[in-house]
């Protein structure tokens, strides 16, 4: 496992996070996997988020990616969130009902219901490409600070939105509702 205080971290840019995460991973990448969560509507509440106003508190995320290792030693799979107030390689059942917190988001209308693009990590450092021209204002300003090392380029500029797409299908990823996001990993 990767310590907190090594991982590359630069806020509003997760899925450029996981991606280091994924690239720089010490132990089986085959039992990482990244973990785009977003819906229809791209807004997603998740709770223990940094962001939130209050402590324990929610975020609505038009998009958030998690890292997760699969059965990591002990049978159990580990979530690496670098936005989340949990500890750093959480498990998953903690991970799932401190940040998915089912009571207060069944009160939400159905279409907040999130959806999880699950990708091996190996693909995922294959797949993934930004430009991060979504992090640009209408005059060509960035939103947020980029992060300092390079967009990361694969076979095209960008592909985030296609990603984030839970309707698009896309080979050797799988969209997951909440049951099958929760039994895949728990």
């Amino acid at each position: 496992m990767i310590p907190v205080e090594e991982a590359l971290y630069k806020s509003c840019y997760c899925e450029e996070n996981v991606y280091k995460l994924c690239e720089n991973w010490p132990m089986n990448r085959e039992n990482f996997w990244a973990v785009l969560i977003s819906n229809e509507i791209k807004c997603v509440p998740l709770w223990r988020q940094k962001s939130s106003r209050k402590e324990g508190g929610y975020c609505l995320w038009d998009y958030h990616v998690i890292g997760i290792d699969k059965n990591s030693g002990n049978d159990r799979s580990k979530v690496f969130d670098l936005d989340s107030t949990l500890e750093w390689g959480v498990d998953f059942s903690t991970y799932w009902r401190e940040t998915m917190n089912l009571e207060e988001s069944s009160l939400y209308p159905e279409k907040y219901k999130r959806k999880f693009r699950v990708i091996p990590a190996p693909l995922y450092l294959t797949l993934f490409s930004s430009d991060r021209s979504h992090m640009l204002d209408v005059d060509g300003k960035y939103l947020h600070e980029p992060p300092e090392w390079p967009p990361i380029f694969n076979l095209i500029p960008t592909n985030l939105m296609d990603l984030l797409d839970m309707s698009k299908k896309i080979d050797n990823c799988q969209v997951m509702d909440e049951d099958g996001f929760f039994a895949f990993f728990a």
